[in-house]
């Protein structure tokens, strides 16, 4: 998998364990003929005092640290940057079931090998590579290209085809069908009522008739097939943990 140049942060107090971790790193891209450029930090406070959305692609963060710790840190990087991909490493486990509270990516245990990394790096990279997939639709004739991690869902309402963003819902000019055949394209989106497709990674919780958002609102699940498209999203769960890094 080729990955573009990114800028990856690394917060340790050991110099050591970054120059290892770096080390592992350029072999990494460099068999993927990929750049990238690293910024290091000695604490968590240096980090955040310069962190910006948007600047970091991946934080590799070390949990036992003098000051603020890590997983305070990721916390806060999280509520900062939800896009932002969080990598501990660190000498324990303890924290492994923790990590799972700030959306970690994956969680590496020193000393760190080369196979980890490798696994780590894949799946994060393949994440972010989702991440920058977008649907092309038409808003009064003219194309707007929309980031597919931000789409809720999709419906229609009085033949107009809703498309419900994380900050907005917008009307577009396109056929639902057209709409959801591309979206059909995308694992991560399910029809689960007429002319209705559900972003699965936006669900909280599944109801009785509806699968209740992350944001509060509701999606619909059709009477006919409605064990069908539950157990769709319970496989797509299933999967999705299953290419996580477990701890």
């Amino acid at each position: 998998m080729e990955v573009n140049a990114m800028l990856l942060a690394i917060t340790d107090d050991s110099s050591q364990d970054r120059e290892e971790l770096i080390a592992l790193l350029e072999r990494y891209f460099k068999q993927r003929r990929s750049t990238v450029e690293y910024a290091c930090f000695s604490s968590a406070e240096e980090l955040l005092d310069g962190f910006v959305p948007g600047k970091y692609q991946i934080v590799f963060q070390d949990i036992y640290l003098s000051g603020l710790d890590g997983m305070e840190a990721a916390r806060r990087i999280h509520q900062l940057d939800p896009a932002c991909r969080l990598i501990f490493f660190t000498i324990s486990h303890t924290h492994a079931v923790e990590s799972y509270t700030v959306q970690a990516a994956y969680y590496l245990t020193k000393p760190l090998d080369y196979a980890h990394l490798e696994a780590a790096m894949d799946a994060v990279c393949a994440g972010l590579l989702r991440d920058s997939r977008f649907l092309t639709v038409h808003c009064s004739g003219l194309p707007l290209d929309l980031l597919l991690r931000n789409l809720l869902f999709v419906d229609c309402q009085a033949e107009r085809t809703r498309l419900h963003l994380s900050d907005r819902v917008v009307i577009v000019d396109d056929r639902a069908s057209n709409v959801l055949g591309a979206l059909s394209e995308d694992g991560r989106f399910l029809a689960c009522n007429r002319n209705t497709a559900v972003n699965m990674d936006w669900i909280e919780k599944v109801l009785e008739d509806d699968f209740l958002l992350k944001n509060g609102e509701r999606v619909p699940i059709r009477q006919r097939g409605r064990k069908a498209v539950k157990l769709a999203f319970l496989q797509y769960t299933l999967q999705s943990l299953q290419k996580e890094g477990t701890p």
